[in-house]
């Protein structure tokens, strides 16, 4: 994953001179995506190392008590599912239709063989899936071709073919830039400040 990459080398120094995540403009832009669909994308935890963790949401209220809750520092990266959509960059974007596939998953065989084949092509592909289960929580999983991960993706297409339910695949090898993000910003402390790097 190249996420991480994108964070800065690690400055102690903290400023209130650059957006945050809080900030009026920002909460706006997430706002207006979730009105026409899905975010997702990662929250990297100021000072824990690791990957983070992978979120996506339907619900703006969700969305702001998430990110009011989270640390100070810590950074979120996020992507619009429905900009992916207009883009026509998604694997798969599939709702329920009162069909079952084969093994009782929301994916179709052909839908299946697009993912595989995205994350066959090179060495490092990986795919982020969102879910809906017919409510207006979410789940999302980062996966590459096999492992734990892959039966995640595979378990969560199956919980998703129900009413209601619906599944969204981006390729993430290919849209994990700056130019395909909707929004990188970070958790402010009570000063309206962020750190100008990051240890994440």
């Amino acid at each position: 994953m190249e996420t991480a990459n994108m964070c800065e080398h690690y400055d102690p120094r903290w400023t209130a001179n650059v957006p945050n995540i809080l900030t009026e403009p920002n909460l706006r832009i997430v706002e207006a995506t979730l009105k026409d669909g899905w975010v997702c994308g990662f929250h990297l935890h100021y000072g824990a190392g690791g990957s983070g963790d992978i979120r996506a949401f339907s619900m703006y209220q969700t969305y702001f008590r998430y990110v009011q809750e989270a640390k100070p520092g810590d950074l979120f990266i996020l992507w619009s599912v429905p900009e992916m959509r207009r883009r026509k960059l998604l694997l798969v974007d599939t709702r329920y239709g009162g069909l079952l596939h084969g093994d009782n998953s929301i994916l179709s065989t052909t839908d299946l063989c697009l993912v595989q084949e995205y994350l066959a092509g090179e060495a490092s592909h990986e795919a982020l899936a969102v879910a809906s289960y017919g409510t207006t929580d979410l789940e999302a999983v980062l996966t590459d071709l096999g492992g734990s991960e892959w039966d995640r993706f595979l378990d969560l297409a199956r919980r998703a073919n129900v009413l209601g339910g619906a599944l969204c695949v981006l390729p993430f090898t290919t849209v994990d830039r700056p130019e395909f993000c909707l929004l990188t910003a970070k958790r402010p402390n009570e000063k309206g400040e962020v750190p100008l790097g990051g240890a994440y």
